[in-house]
């Protein structure tokens, strides 16, 4: 072997490792006790110290393993592409692209040496700082302070360039904040969130689940809702339905073969008329009502409702008929739970 090759050889193994620490770290720091690393850095260890600084500027340590663990992989990507087409004796890569016999060889080689990449330098470091995540992370923060270090160049320049590209306003707003997401201000609450009471926390929880949550989850049926006609009076409906949990129902009428909905009625507005219009019809009394479908989720259709100042939904499924009616007090139900006075 040549100088040259060994020298590549050297550079290979040197990125391997790299990949495999860096990997290992990423899944470490985050299975890691931050109790007993405070603990070990109050007794005076120095390492557990510099790890939880590391820990407080989580931006600067996730750009570190980025930059560092994408640089090592493309090393040795092509290390291993030029050693292999040494070692199979390819003349001129131009003959990896054409169907041969040589070329075959190469790619299923490379195909191997691929899945035993990511078996050892990925998988592999995972499953062992997972299961040891506090002893390595400490026992390795020094060299990871180093890795730091030689990356910090690299690593500013590319965070100067992608916060010009992700914090450039696009269509008049910004484009939001870099590593930001519901997880990881979940994982933010769980860490650091003991001030907070299991009810908040619990509360916060629901509200990040409100993306999640399609509206049929919450429609109420319009079997378990009283039937309304237009052309009820108001006395009966004050009357029969005064004490209802909903101030809005709906209020259907005939249109053709089926019924529709018209509108939904406000009890509370036809509480306080005079009692001279309580002969007229519930249907001279109707608002307009949202229709959305029921696919739509919580957090989406809380947006609607606020812009539109509609507390009132009804849901469509998805042939277009009515399926239920969603109100603002359900979905404050699904974040704050059910109240009792």
């Amino acid at each position: 072997m040549t100088s040259l090759e060994w020298g590549l050889l050297g550079l290979g193994g040197l990125c391997g490792a790299l990949s495999f620490f860096l990997s290992g770290l990423e899944t470490g720091l985050v299975e890691l006790s931050r109790l007993r690393l405070r603990r070990m850095a109050r007794e005076g260890n120095a390492r557990a110290a510099r790890l939880l600084e590391h820990l407080d500027q989580p931006e600067d340590t996730l750009w570190t393993i980025l930059v560092g663990n994408t640089m090592a992989n493309v090393i040795l990507g092509l290390v291993g592409l030029y050693g292999l087409a040494r070692l199979i004796d390819v003349d001129g890569y131009s003959e990896l692209l054409r169907p041969t016999q040589t070329a075959a060889i190469f790619w299923l080689a490379f195909l191997i040496g691929c899945l035993l990449f990511y078996t050892v330098c990925e998988l592999l470091p995972k499953m062992v700082f997972r299961k040891y995540a506090t002893r390595l992370c400490v026992l390795l923060s020094g060299i990871f302070n180093w890795v730091e270090l030689l990356l910090s160049p690299l690593v500013e320049v590319l965070k100067s360039v992608s916060e010009v590209l992700l914090f450039a306003p696009v269509g008049g707003a910004s484009r939001g904040n870099l590593f930001g997401s519901r997880e990881e201000l979940r994982q933010l609450m769980t860490e650091s969130g003991q001030s907070l009471s299991n009810d908040e926390r619990v509360m916060i929880d629901r509200v990040l689940d409100l993306q999640k949550i399609p509206v049929r989850e919450l429609a109420t049926p319009f079997d378990e809702l009283p039937e309304i006609n237009s052309d009820d009076r108001v006395a009966d409906l004050v009357r029969n339905h005064s004490v209802e949990p909903y101030t809005r129902l709906p209020v259907w009428t005939e249109s053709g073969v089926r019924r529709r909905i018209a509108g939904v009625v406000n009890l509370r507005r036809l509480i306080f008329l005079p009692e001279t219009e309580w002969q007229r019809p519930v249907g001279d009394f109707l608002e307009s009502t949202l229709y959305q479908d029921e696919d739509i989720r919580l957090q989406s259709l809380l947006q609607v409702m606020q812009r539109s100042g509609q507390r009132v939904v009804i849901i469509l499924d998805k042939r277009r008929r009515e399926l239920g009616m969603v109100s603002l007090p359900d979905i404050l139900k699904v974040v704050f739970g059910e109240v009792k006075v």
